[in-house]
């Protein structure tokens, strides 16, 4: 891939945010083999009357979301499967992760259960070095966690734009401009 196509100066780069995607459900998905692929809501409580914690990418894609009730969810996706949460696994997995993006990069901040924040240094902060740094993360989190264990890392000069540039780009290995300011998400 040719980087020549992001007009950011490298100067701007600082951050780097990996933010996990469907973290719970993610999760499940890795442990358990038969539900990948699958529309799968990770819940608090077996009730129909609870809210969805998680939602698989293949749930979310059939408009099932963090929050959505599950009698809402089970109407927007009738083959949705309610998985009950495993919190003791999520915080394992959590573990894992810090400590393989830690062999590519310092965690500057933990921000929640399924995000972090890396520094990049003076030698790290062009847009090949980061999104190289950014590549080498999702590959070793793939080989070493898990195929399942999908994410967005997003780069950008300062933690709110490298949020808002994963938060508002819409593929992968974009450039995203938020008021003014410039992000790469990869």
């Amino acid at each position: 891939m040719s980087h020549n196509n992001y007009p950011i100066p490298a100067v701007s780069l600082r951050w780097l945010y990996v933010d996990f995607n469907s973290y719970f459900a993610s999760v499940e998905q890795q442990l358990r083999p038969e539900l990948r692929g699958k529309p799968i809501a990770v819940v608090a409580v077996e009730t129909d009357y609870t809210c969805a914690i998680a939602a698989s990418y293949e749930a979310r894609a059939l408009g099932v979301k963090t929050g959505t009730p599950i009698y809402e969810a089970k109407r927007l996706c009738p083959g949705l499967i309610c998985v009950l949460a495993r919190h003791e696994r999520y915080v394992e997995f959590h573990h894992r992760l810090i400590e393989e993006i830690e062999r590519h990069i310092p965690v500057t901040a933990v921000c929640s259960i399924d995000e972090v924040a890396c520094r990049l240094m003076d030698n790290e902060i062009s847009v090949e070095r980061s999104t190289e740094i950014a590549q080498s993360i999702k590959n070793g989190i793939a080989k070493h966690i898990g195929p399942y264990m999908r994410c967005s890392i997003g780069i950008a000069p300062n933690r709110y734009c490298q949020r808002r540039s994963k938060s508002t780009s819409v593929g992968r290995n974009e450039n995203a401009s938020v008021s003014g300011a410039v992000g790469i998400v990869v």
